[in-house]
């Protein structure tokens, strides 16, 4: 346009742009970060860890459970044999202390030597008798059945019971529950040279017969049944009372080595 009246002069503005809001201002510490992600490599995606089958409670093998208060009663799985020497209170009035020391030293002797060849454990002793404790039912009657059988052989009778299920272990040494309470009475019940054995057992030692089915009447909880009677074999016995056989080296020896 030209000039106006008066010498003032118009001009038409360029178009230009105008910011609608404040200009944004990038954060050194948010750049760092984005860069640093892209140079980390991702954690890798959590694997599921394989099912592992979960032994029963009180078997000796399950996990691990929580730590307990010191000195709560621990559920668990027992078998225990109650073994007793029969007449020994009449033994001991005929024959005397000394006597009646002699055979209980005998007695002991052979059930520490079975109790340590067969893996069980013995609790306590019991005067004339002692109480036996496994996680392994079939392992317990054949070291009870051993006892009673070794006994026999050098003409001293004996008598046993075996049962199990779950007790309560208390302050880590005493058993309280009704198969300790069963397996003493049924020990009181058998006869010279038999084991009664309650409840199933999966399996037997084979050198072990049943020879009967009895009922055993226990104070406080009344008739007992599926009670087994259990006796060593007649094979079985023999072989105990032939002795010790030879050692490996002495058979090895013997045979010249035919044998293998």
């Amino acid at each position: 346009m030209g000039d106006t009246e008066g010498g003032s002069r118009e001009t038409q503005a360029a178009a230009t742009k105008r910011p609608t809001g404040p200009a944004e201002v990038l954060n050194p510490q948010r750049v760092l970060l984005s860069l640093r992600s892209l140079f980390t490599p991702s954690p890798p995606s959590p694997s599921r860890a394989p099912e592992v089958p979960v032994s029963p409670p009180g078997t000796g093998i399950e996990p691990p459970a929580p730590l307990e208060r010191t000195g709560e009663p621990i559920a668990v799985d027992r078998t225990f044999a109650f073994v007793d020497i029969t007449g020994f209170t009449l033994y001991t009035d005929r024959l005397g202390e000394h006597a009646a020391v002699d055979l209980l030293t005998r007695f002991r002797g052979i059930t520490r030597d079975v109790v340590a060849r067969r893996g069980t454990r013995i609790d306590k002793w019991l005067g004339d008798g002692v109480m036996l404790v496994s996680t392994r039912p079939a392992t317990l009657v054949a070291t009870a059945a051993e006892i009673v059988e070794r006994c026999a052989a050098l003409d001293l009778d004996t008598h046993a019971g075996v049962a199990g299920g779950s007790v309560l272990l208390f302050e880590g040494e005493d058993y309280v529950g009704r198969p300790v309470n069963l397996a003493a009475r049924l020990c009181e019940a058998a006869e010279p040279r038999e084991l009664l054995v309650a409840g199933s057992i999966d399996t037997l030692p084979d050198w072990v017969r049943v020879v009967g089915s009895v009922v055993v009447h226990v104070e406080g909880v009344g008739d007992v049944t599926e009670v087994r009677s259990l006796r060593v074999s007649d094979e079985a016995a023999e072989r105990m009372r032939a002795g010790p056989g030879p050692t490996l080296v002495e058979a090895e020896r013997d045979g010249g080595g035919a044998a293998a």
